[in-house]
């Protein structure tokens, strides 16, 4: 078993595995399957914001690591229920079986997690501060509305667009090669082709930082909602 062990922790020492746990002996691997790895146990959350209170928190997580991190976002889980499982406090309740945290649109998630590619960075730069959030009882690194809606608007902020239509346009090309994506007129408004507009700057990163699939998964959730459709979980 302890051979089994150091070949995991060497498979995963490009993510900071080892230097996680070594941090947080709270935590412990749980299981590894064929699409991710999950830690579980008790998170010491030590943190403060300028201005803001001192916390020094304990919450139970179960954490699902994806095999293609940080490519895809690990799945993060409250488990003792200290967390009421609603909207408001930004759980996905409505994903029967996970209740996971809704830390953010998936964009800005992986470009936070493309700064600190490693497991501690996603802890440090997205999880702490939501939980900080709820230790404190008031969301102070901003907030989004929960779901689609939300997703939606921070793309707006992303992309400095007004639109709806707008957001699913960019995502499009997003999801278009290179050569083809940049032969278009883009969709930010400024009237020249994205080769030729600051925009495919973002573009090229958002891609460079994530899956196709993934991406196209989501153009098809947001284009559902857009329509007035429920989008399939």
């Amino acid at each position: 078993r302890s051979n089994k062990a150091a070949q995991m922790l060497k498979k995963w020492d490009k993510i900071g595995l080892r230097e996680f746990l070594l941090e947080n002996p709270g935590m412990k691997i749980m299981k590894e399957t064929d699409t991710c790895l999950t830690l579980t146990g008790k998170y010491n959350l030590i943190a403060i914001k300028s201005g803001q209170h001192y916390i020094n928190d304990f919450y139970d997580l179960k954490i699902e690591v994806p095999h293609n991190f940080p490519y895809e976002i690990p799945t993060v889980i409250e488990t003792a229920g200290r967390i009421p499982r609603d909207g408001d406090h930004h759980i996905n309740w409505y994903n029967i079986g996970k209740d996971n945290l809704c830390l953010g649109s998936r964009i800005r998630i992986l470009s936070e997690i493309a700064k600190e590619p490693t497991i501690k960075g996603f802890i440090k730069n997205c999880v702490d501060p939501f939980l900080y959030s709820i230790s404190i009882e008031k969301f102070v690194f901003g907030e989004l509305t929960h779901g689609y809606e939300g997703i939606l608007e921070d793309y707006k902020n992303i992309f400095n667009v007004k639109t709806n239509e707008q957001v699913l346009k960019i995502l499009n090309l997003i999801c278009t090669k290179k050569r083809l994506a940049n032969k278009k007129i883009c969709p930010c408004g400024c009237g020249e082709r994205l080769g030729k507009c600051k925009l495919h700057i973002l573009i090229n990163k958002i891609r460079k930082n994530s899956i196709k699939k993934s991406n196209l998964f989501e153009l098809q959730q947001l284009t559902l909602f857009t329509r007035g459709t429920t989008p399939q979980e």
